[in-house]
Formats: structure tokens, sequence, C-alpha cells
């Protein structure tokens, strides 16, 4: 029971962790974002939990000792009705106000029970006026209180008890949380769990308002940027770059986005998962427009069929706005300069090897550039594995230029004497295919592709390929072969992505295996370890027993998981599935967290 309580408590501490500094009696502005997740109902977790742990082979006793945490813990709630979750956001912070459903006896008045459940979980509560309870210390933090706080009852027919750390985050006239525009929205969509960002306030004046906001947090993050004492400043300040420009992506979703949605469902009927995606821009914004360039016309490598035997497979055709050419130019001008600086002080090799390598260095930043100048990125991959066989891999990419990397092969023999180089050793329409032998050996890469694994660069003027294993080559010729065709397929769709877990779980346990029998370290068992070795020791132990809780859940097959992504007038959807072993393997983790802590 102790363990059981324990873990309620950390359920409940959850409900705050995502909370930044209180408000200081500051309401959200008119133009923040609306954030609301909900809950669909406790029936619903109960009845997703159960699936989800049932499915494991020890799932029936895992699964009856989570029952009784959950039964504890929504004890005084209404199992009917939806938990719904506020993010409220004002210059100065944000706070998270969760809303819980609340049923009592007929005759105990509203929240008793569940003000009850709380104090058993170490939650202690005062009232302070009706309907208004102190949790524990209040405004005032008590170390040894498990939650500091406020809850507000809102009497029936509304009948929510309404939780913050803030008691400015309860005012006395708190609606129903069920009846806003955003959260009825979300709640519409039936998803199990749900999450909505919604931008009511859609004027340019209220655009320009959640960008200052948002500038305090990329000034926040930037200013803690230093230069390491293991650092050039060319690498420093690519690493700064870089976060500055996804500080930038960020800003323009959240204050450009009319609405962006999440949705889980667990789907027990069809013994799979699925995890939605939605997201609409404002009309006339710089995101609307990014957003309009997707889905316009089918990618160069979407009429190419996925392996009957892919392990991964993936498919992109991705044009580039403005910002994003701008901002991947100047990724390209900071790589460039940082690639610069450690070729130029790499030691212990020779002037000719810098020379080419610097030399190959700045041809492959111009293909870059190049490439992105053409507007959009656009690839494909392909890594298959039939059964007793080695692994396939061929990738291909988009590029006005691609005939160009032949000039960096040309120089590998400089970089690396030991390697072999073949060009020209055969040709599919435009396309030159090249062959690399490298004889210096690699576990990883045997493991993975077989021995002595020869690797392809096949070289065009709108593409270049790369292809290893055993049967690359002639996966490599095909596909150029359907390219070469033309393009075709769905050109709504932008991302396709499908992976089948098994051969990766396998591939990743004959490594670990294989590094531990090649580890001759001797080790005495009665030598204390330090923390920093204890801590590393334990984490391998918990890797391990991740790998083998996978590749029991993946044994019976139904191990994948696909996304795809399309955009139409604007709006972009998406899915991501994931099928029965998947689950099968998350519903294992929560059983053998339960049979080994909810005892």
């Amino acid at each position: 029971m102790k363990t059981i309580r324990r873990t309620a408590m950390a359920f409940c501490c959850a409900l705050v962790f995502a909370s930044g500094p209180t408000f200081a009696q500051q309401a959200p502005p008119p133009h923040a974002p609306q954030i609301h997740s909900a809950l669909l109902s406790g029936e619903e977790l109960v009845a997703d939990l159960k699936f989800l742990t049932e499915l494991a082979p020890n799932g029936a006793n895992g699964w009856k000792l989570l029952k009784q945490v959950l039964d504890t813990f929504m004890d005084g709630t209404d199992p009917a009705k939806p938990v719904i979750v506020d993010v409220i956001l004002n210059s100065t912070g944000s706070e998270i106000r969760t809303h819980f459903p609340l049923k009592d006896p007929p005759g105990k008045p509203l929240g008793q029970k569940f003000l009850a459940n709380l104090e058993g979980f170490g939650i202690k509560s005062k009232r302070l006026a009706a309907g208004l309870f102190q949790l524990g210390g209040g405004d005032k933090v008590d170390p040894q209180a498990v939650y500091n706080g406020f809850m507000r009852v809102l009497s029936a027919p509304i009948s929510y008890g309404s939780i913050a750390s803030s008691r400015n985050s309860l005012p006395a006239n708190l609606t129903d949380p069920t009846k806003g525009k955003a959260v009825a929205a979300l709640l519409a969509k039936k998803f199990d769990w749900g999450l909505i960002v919604k931008n009511e306030k859609q004027a340019a004046a209220d655009q320009e308002a959640r960008k200052k906001d948002f500038q305090k947090v990329k000034d926040n993050l930037t200013a803690g940027l230093k230069q390491q004492a293991d650092e050039s400043p060319e690498t420093f300040e690519l690493r700064k770059g870089t976060l500055t420009h996804n500080l930038d992506e960020l800003e323009r979703f959240i204050a450009e986005s009319a609405e962006l949605v999440l949705g889980w469902t667990t789907d027990s009927a069809k013994r799979e998962a699925r995890l939605d995606f939605e997201l609409s821009a404002i009309a006339g914004t710089p995101l609307e427009t990014s957003a309009k360039l997707l889905g316009q016309t089918p990618g160069m490598f979407s009429s190419l069929p996925r392996s009957a035997d892919a392990m991964l497979s993936g498919r992109l055709n991705f044009p580039l706005d403005e910002m994003r050419k701008t901002h991947t130019i100047g990724a390209i001008v900071l790589a460039r300069a940082s690639a610069s600086k450690s070729i130029d002080s790499a030691k212990d090799k020779s002037d000719e090897w810098k020379e080419a390598t610097k030399a190959a260095a700045n041809l492959w930043f111009d293909m870059l550039q190049t490439g992105v100048n053409a507007g959009a990125v656009e690839g494909m991959i392909e890594v298959s594995q039939a059964a007793n066989e080695k692994i396939n891999l061929v990738f291909g990419i988009k590029s006005p230029n691609g005939n160009d990397l032949k000039a960096i092969l040309e120089l590998i023999p400089k970089m690396q004497s030991d390697a072999k180089l073949q060009l020209d050793i055969e040709k599919v329409g435009e396309v030159s295919i090249h062959s690399i032998t490298m004889p210096v050996a690699d576990a990883d890469l045997e493991e993975a592709f077989g021995k002595d694994a020869v690797l392809y660069v096949a070289t065009g003027p709108t593409a270049w390929w790369v292809a290893i294993g055993s049967k690359s080559l002639e996966q490599l010729k095909a596909a150029i072969e359907v390219v070469g065709k033309g393009s075709g397929g769905d050109a709504s769709n932008f991302l396709t992505v499908y992976v089948k877990a098994s051969p990766w779980i396998e591939f990743l346990d004959a490594r670990s295996g294989r590094r531990d029998a090649a580890d001759t370290t001797k080790k005495d068992p009665a030598k204390k370890l330090t923390d920093e070795e204890a801590a590393a020791a334990k984490a391998k132990r918990d890797r391990e027993a991740v790998r083998k809780l996978a590749l029991e859940a993946f044994k019976p097959g139904k191990d994948t998981w696909e996304t795809k992504l399309e955009a139409k007038d604007g709006k972009v959807t998406g899915t991501t599935r994931f099928d029965e072993g998947i689950l099968r393997f998350i519903g294992s983790a929560i059983a053998k967290f339960s049979n080994e802590n909810l005892k």
C-alpha cells in the first residue's frame, strides 16, 4: 500500500510539473494562445490501460495491481467525464490549472470524497471559504507537502474541482472547463487524450504581441549559451545559430498558427493506436505561405514503392520558404567555417590530407547551398532485410548538381590512402555509379551489411545516391530507373516514414553482446564503484532490460509504426499509426513497472 501511495503522489506531482512561476496577480493577455489538454474520461483511461497491460505476457497480474492504484486515485471523481488541463500564459510566466470531474454519494458535499482521497496521498486541505480550499501550504511552499496550492469546487451542475498553485488562477466566477470554444472543439474529436493550441486573436497586432512575449523566452535561452573550453569559436557560433534558428521556427508556430491539435487514440478493436496531428495557419501569414507550398506536386521519389522487407522506409518532399532558405544558408556558412577550423587544427594529419579534406568539404557545402537555393528538400531512404540475410540500404537526395559529388569522390584516395575507388563502374541512363571499398574492419558495419561490404555512390544531373549491402546495387539501379520514368504518387503526401522495430532491436542487442564479449577489462567485484561508475552501470542495466522487453514484445510480429503527413489548401494533417507489437511493448513496460513497484 505504501508503494501505491507513493506512485499516486508522484502522479499528483506530475500535474504541476510543467508549471512556471506564479502570476503576481496578472491575467492572461487577450493575445495569448489558448492551450488546453483533455483526457476524454477516466473510464477510457482505465479501458486503454487494461488493453495495453493485458497485451503483455505477464500483464494480468500487472493490471490487477495497477487497477488498485487507479481505483484509489479516481475515488471521488466522475469516471464518465473528461479531465481538463489549462496552460495559462502571460508576460511573466505560466501555470497549470487542472479540472477534475467530481462525484460524491447522494447527500454528501461535492468534493468531500476527492479531498479526503487527496489527504490519503499526503495532500492536506483546509477550507478557506465556500467552495475554496487550501492544499498543502497554499501560497507558502511547505517542503513537507506533496503539493502546495488551492482547489475550487465548481458546484452542480458543473461539478468540477479545479486545482492550481496560484489562488489568483481560481476566481470565484470560474466557468465550466468543458464549455470553452477551444476545449469543446478538442472534446468533439473524441481523442482518448488531446492537446489544442489555439489563437483566437489573429490580428497583426496580436501576432506581434505574441512574438514580443516569446522574445523573452528566446533571450533567456540564448543568454545561457557559453563557449566550452574545448570548443572553437566557429563551432560555438554554429551551435548558437542552430538554437536561434529553431527558436525562430517555434516562434512562428506560436505567433502565426490559428490552431494546432495533437490527439492520441488507443483502438482496441483494431489493436492499434494512432497519434493525429492538425495544423492550420492564420490567413495571410508567412506560416500560411509556407504551409501552402506543401502538397502541390508529387515528390521526385514518391513513385518508389516500399520494399516488402523494409525495416525503414521514408520519402520526403519539403519545399522551403524564404525564412527556411535564409536559415539553412546561414547554417551552411557557419558549418563551413566550423569544418574548416576543425580540419586546420587536426593533429597527426598531413598537409595533403588537410588540403584534400578542406577541398572536399567546400565542394560539399557548395552542393548543399545550391540545393537549398533550388527551393526544396527531397529525399528517400530504404533499409531492408530479408529473412536470414544482412541489411541493404539505399539513400537518395534530389540535387540540381548531383554530378558535382564525383569531384568529392576523386579526393577520397588523398583522404584515405587505403580506400579503393572505382569510378563509372556502371551507368543507368544519365546516372553514373561508382564504388568505394574501405579495407578497415568495422564490427558494426560487418554485422549490419556483411564482411567487405562495398559502398556504391551514384551521381547524376538531378540527384545523387548512396547504397550499401550485398543486394543494394541491384536495388539502387532499380530505384534510379523508377525515378527516371517521372514523378507519381499522391501530391498531398509530403512525408512518409515506416519502421519495423524488431530488426533494429535485434541489431542493437547483438552489438551490445559483441562489445561485452570484446571487453577484456578486468573487473574486481569487491571494488567500490564511484557514483559516476555506479550510474553508468545502472544505465547499462536499464538499457539491457528495455532491449530484452522489446525483443520479447516484438517476437510475435506486427511491430511496425508508420507516419504520414499531408497538406491541402494550407492545412497540414497527419497520423502516426502504431501496430499491435508496439502497443505490446508499451503494455509490457507498464506491467513490468506494476509487478515490480505496486505490490
